[in-house]
């Protein structure tokens, strides 16, 4: 009786060992879906050229970037029609919609400027570094 104790103890363990050592944190990407975010760096006066935060019409053209970026595999870089980018200007507003390539690329959507309402792609690096979360004020009290 008490083997048997012994291997229903042992045999639990083992069952409930994979459940105990999940990971119960949430997706963080999923968290970002549908917050909006302003351009706080890297701003242009002009959308056509000078410095300005690129966002990609394709996403596999901000895939490519971001690959070439990381990897330094110039060599394999796709060509990007000038036409296929948008620069932002500084204080302009996104939006996020989806997030794509294993969270590498983020699907946003323009809030301000000429194409505002448009959907473009933005590597998920530059939206660490050049753009600042809004932050919703309740002042429904």
């Amino acid at each position: 009786m008490i083997d048997f104790k012994k291997y229903l103890l042992v045999f639990s363990l083992i069952i409930a060992t994979p459940n105990l050592l999940a990971e119960t944190a949430d997706d963080p990407a999923a968290d970002l879906m549908g917050t909006v975010w302003q351009l706080v760096k890297n701003g242009s006066q002009s959308s056509s050229f000078g410095s300005g935060q690129v966002v990609y019409f394709l996403s596999s053209d901000a895939y490519h970037t971001h690959r070439s970026r990381k990897f330094q595999t110039w060599d394999t870089f796709s060509m990007v029609d000038g036409r296929n980018l948008v620069r932002l200007k500084k204080n302009e507003s996104i939006e996020i919609v989806a997030s794509k390539f294993n969270d590498s690329i983020y699907e946003v959507k323009l809030l301000d400027g000429f194409y505002k309402g448009k959907t473009y792609y933005l590597i998920a690096d530059e939206l660490e570094k050049n753009f600042k979360q809004e932050i919703k004020d309740n002042d429904s009290i």
